[in-house]
């Protein structure tokens, strides 16, 4: 299977999960992780500045999702 083609069912999937926002800026802000080896995929939106994609390492995935 190539890189862009169509999926089966054997395709491999990401699940996400959502995590809580708080801030100041009011914009509406949606943040997910997903785990992945090594660490989490972290994709996060906001209504008035886009959308970015990270990579946080974590090899032992002890992250629990909240801000230090």
């Amino acid at each position: 299977m190539g890189l862009f083609s169509s999926g089966t069912r054997d395709s491999p999937t990401i699940f996400w999960e959502t995590l809580k926002n708080k801030g100041e800026n009011g914009s509406s802000q949606f943040t997910y992780r997903a785990k992945v080896p090594g660490g989490w995929l972290i994709s996060s939106a906001s209504a008035n500045h886009g959308i970015g994609l990270t990579f946080i390492p974590d090899p032992n995935h002890d992250w629990d999702g909240n801000s230090i």
